[in-house]
C-alpha cells in the first residue's frame, strides 16, 4: 500500500510541464461597461502590479467605462460603433445653417422705385421754347445728356426712354446694335411730355401713369412693384433756374396746369418738380400771361437747362424714396 502512489506516478505516460507565472493568462474582473458587453477581454499579466499600480489600472479602467474612445487609423482591431439612425437635432440651429439654394425672403419695403417724368407745358412749335413749357424743355436738356432714345409718340404723348443698346463687332456680322445689360430698378427713369394744352393736361397724365405702371409691372414680373409718378412744370413767381420740389397734392397757387393734375390723378401719390421762371413787375393777367408765353433769351434758357442738375438730384431722391 505504501508504493502506490509511486506506481501511479511512475504510470503517468506524459509529465505536466512547468508553466511560468510570466506567461499565464490571469483574468481580469472588470466593471460593466459598453465593451464588456461584446467581448470578454483578458488582460496578460507580465509582472505582479503593486497596489497602487493596481488601484490606478482598476480607475482607468473605470474612467473608460464612461468615457467615448476616438477611434484611430492604427486601431485596426477596435470595432467601430454604428452611428445612430436618427442622431440628435442641434438645439444652436440658426439660419447660417441652412442650404444656399434656399431663396432669400423678399423685402417686405420698397427701396428703389422706377420713375415715369411728366413735363407739362403747350404743344407746337408755337408754344415751343416758352417760358411756360419751361418743363419741356429740362426734361428734353436731361434725355439729352443721358442719351435716352429720342422722343416719340408713346403713353398718350411724347416718351424718351434710357438706350440700352450697344455696339458690337463679330467675324462674320461685323458691328451692329445689340441690346446691353437691363438698367437698375433706381436708373429705370422714362420721360414724358403732354401733347394736350396746358389747362387740360392732367387727363393725359393720368392715362399714361396708369399704362405705364401696368408695363413696368409686367416688365419686372411683379404686381405689387410700385413705381412713382412726378411732374415738372414752371414755377412762377420763383427764381429763374430755381428748383423746388413739393408734394403734388400742395397748393397749385393758380397753375392750371397743376390743377388739372390735381383733379385727374384723384388718390395717387405722386411729386411735382418746379423750375423757377421769375416774374413780371405787374400782377395783371394779361402782363403774366403775356411774361410766361414769350420765347425764352438765350440766357434763360441757359438758367432753364442748368436747372437740371438741382432737378436730376431731386429725382435721385425720390426713385431712391428719400422722399
Amino acid at each position: 500500500m505504501s508504493d502506490t502512489p509511486t506506481r501511479a506516478h511512475v504510470a503517468s505516460p506524459t509529465p505536466i510541464p512547468h508553466i511560468p507565472v510570466a506567461d499565464r493568462e490571469i483574468p481580469q474582473s472588470t466593471p460593466p461597461s459598453d465593451d464588456n458587453l461584446t467581448s470578454n477581454p483578458t488582460i496578460i499579466a507580465t509582472i505582479p502590479l503593486s497596489r497602487k499600480e493596481k488601484r490606478k489600472q482598476k480607475h482607468t479602467r473605470h474612467d473608460s467605462a464612461f468615457s467615448t474612445p476616438i477611434p484611430s487609423d492604427t486601431d485596426s482591431d477596435t470595432p467601430h460603433r454604428k452611428p445612430p439612425n436618427n442622431p440628435p437635432k442641434s438645439k444652436n440651429h440658426t439660419t447660417s445653417l441652412l442650404p444656399r439654394s434656399m431663396p432669400a425672403a423678399k423685402n417686405a419695403v420698397q427701396t428703389a422705385y422706377p420713375l415715369l417724368i411728366c413735363s407739362l407745358g403747350n404743344p407746337g412749335s408755337t408754344y415751343a421754347n416758352t417760358l411756360h413749357s419751361a418743363g419741356h424743355m429740362v426734361t428734353s436738356y436731361i434725355a439729352s445728356r443721358k442719351a435716352y432714345k429720342p422722343f416719340q409718340k408713346g403713353l398718350s404723348g411724347l416718351v424718351a426712354r434710357p438706350d440700352t443698346m450697344h455696339m458690337s463687332f463679330g467675324i462674320l456680322q461685323g458691328f451692329r446694335r445689340v441690346e446691353g445689360a437691363p438698367i437698375g430698378v433706381d436708373e429705370d427713369w422714362t420721360m414724358w411730355q403732354s401733347t394736350s394744352m396746358m389747362n387740360v393736361s392732367g387727363r393725359g397724365v393720368g392715362r399714361a401713369y396708369n399704362e405705364w405702371l401696368r408695363g413696368i409691372r409686367a416688365q419686372y414680373g411683379d404686381s405689387a412693384i410700385e413705381g412713382r409718378l412726378v411732374v415738372v412744370h414752371d414755377e412762377l413767381e420763383s427764381a429763374l433756374g430755381k428748383v423746388t420740389i413739393k408734394d403734388g397734392g400742395a397748393s397749385a397757387r393758380g397753375h392750371n396746369g397743376l390743377k388739372s393734375c390735381q383733379a385727374s390723378l384723384g388718390g395717387v401719390k405722386w411729386w411735382r418738380v418746379g423750375v423757377g421762371i421769375g416774374r413780371p413787375e405787374s400782377r395783371e393777367p394779361d402782363v403774366v400771361a403775356k411774361y410766361v408765353l414769350r420765347k425764352a433769351t438765350g440766357m434763360e434758357r441757359d438758367k432753364l437747362e442748368g436747372s437740371a442738375i438741382g432737378v436730376v438730384k431731386a429725382l435721385e431722391e425720390i426713385a431712391a424714396g428719400q422722399r
